[in-house]
């Protein structure tokens, strides 16, 4: 997702509920080809959602809190600023005094950055102050350099101030006990500016949820290893990798479950003291040595479905030692397809945030079919015509084409049965910054 889900989702409005796309009506359907029951999208991510646990807040480091959602309100504990202070590199003065330029005062003292100031302004008297410097007593104003001319002791304002003119008082940012930032905000750069300046170490948050991801098959090898005869090498844990990261998650690695049920499970507990949740990829179809079923079809602890969507139709999800698990299909197009319409909102419901997958609206360029009882995620490149977005066909739908999903910027969400014309508007999930 290469960053596109962050700043698209502050600049699309946010939706409340599910995100990516709806199947046919109704909880299930039967696909005629393969005699299957298919569980419709809203249907089974509204069952996964309900067995995902917002992780408890703790208080962290404010270093560390950035993406976080905010658990408490939190409080100014004194006036910010602290003490009057000058907005502007000048001279400090009583405001009755330069009421008549020319007006020549004495220069007895000057105010030092970070220092206080013992001293007083006195009739025709100026202190020199710097910009963000303390205020002295007696002096109601601050006369800007430009409008001044220095000689030794002597200084001759040149122009009239009146009271209060460049000066910031105590507690204009915010008062001792107003509210800074709300609970369930997403902490942002200002917002951790703003903790900072009050002088806040720690918040309580939602913490960036940490992720296992773990991909399944004896025939995957890590990038930069050499390939023996029917080997293929592991995208999907990079592409994981990158989608939790894209979610405001932290990946951890899980490494390569073989196509075994206990290398699964002994893949998982290597993790498990180290994780809040788990993301798999591949086992999930009805294989006999696909591991995810073998591992805990019998336990009782996953849900497994076929669900009416393309790409992306076996899903399944659980627990693993009282640890949420998302398993996704193995082919990449598929787990990504997968993760934005299932893994992504889920996340989002463990940090404590709710929000969907960002989409915008494009004018199709060419006509796209989807499948009688499946919605089609179409793969599609977008570009700018006036103030519309248009989408163009990009490769085929197989879902273990990656090279031509790269070049697509967004996947097309096309209602199951249907054929969307070209000139008709549909909704688009965008895999990259919009053009």
């Amino acid at each position: 997702m290469g960053g596109a889900v962050g700043r698209l989702s502050r600049r699309l409005n946010r939706r409340r509920g599910g995100s990516g796309g709806r199947s046919a009506p109704g909880r299930q359907v039967r696909d005629p080809e393969e005699e299957a029951i298919l569980l419709s999208i809203d249907e089974y991510r509204s069952r996964l959602l309900a067995s995902i646990e917002t992780l408890p807040a703790r208080r962290i480091s404010l270093d560390d809190t950035w993406g976080c959602v905010l658990a408490e309100d939190v409080v100014a504990p004194a006036d910010l600023p602290g003490f009057t202070s000058s907005a502007m590199d000048g001279y400090a003065v009583r405001s009755a005094d330069v009421a008549s330029p020319p007006a020549e005062l004495r220069v007895t003292g000057e105010v030092r950055m970070g220092q206080s100031f013992d001293g007083a302004v006195g009739a025709g008297e100026a202190i020199v102050v710097p910009t963000g410097g303390v205020v002295p007593h007696g002096a109601d104003a601050v006369v800007p350099v430009e409008l001044c001319d220095r000689h030794g002791d002597r200084v001759v304002v040149l122009r009239a101030v009146p009271s209060g003119k460049h000066i910031r008082p105590a507690g204009e940012d915010a008062g001792a006990g107003d509210v800074l930032v709300r609970a369930g905000r997403r902490l942002d750069a200002p917002d951790v500016g703003a903790l900072a300046a009050a002088g806040l170490g720690a918040a309580s948050v939602i913490p960036r949820a940490r992720v296992g991801v773990v991909s399944t098959g004896d025939e995957l090898v890590r990038p930069g290893n050499p390939l023996r005869d029917a080997q293929i090498y592991d995208a999907n844990a990079t592409i994981l990798a990158a989608c939790v990261r894209d979610a405001g998650g932290i990946p951890v690695d899980g490494g390569i479950g073989r196509d075994d049920a206990g290398a699964l499970v002994d893949a998982l507990d290597r993790i498990a003291d180290d994780v809040d949740a788990f993301v798999c990829s591949g086992g999930v179809s009805a294989g006999e040595r696909d591991p995810v079923k073998r591992a805990f079809e019998a336990t009782g602890t996953m849900t497994f479905a076929n669900v009416a969507m393309q790409p992306g139709r076996p899903q399944a999800f659980g627990s693993h030692r009282g640890k949420p698990v998302i398993a996704l299909p193995g082919n990449p197009v598929s787990v990504f397809v997968s993760f934005v319409v299932f893994a992504y909102p889920a996340l989002m419901k463990l940090m404590g945030r709710d929000e969907s997958y960002p989409d915008v609206v494009a004018t199709l360029e060419a006509a796209i079919e989807a499948p009688k009882t499946r919605t089609r995620y179409a793969r599609v490149r977008l570009r700018r015509d006036g103030d519309r977005l248009v989408a163009a066909p990009e490769g085929g739908h197989q879902s273990n084409l990656l090279a031509t999903f790269a070049r697509a910027d967004g996947l097309a969400i096309i209602p199951a049965g249907a054929t969307m014309a070209a000139g008709e508007s549909c909704r688009v999930l965008p895999v990259r910054d919009l053009p």
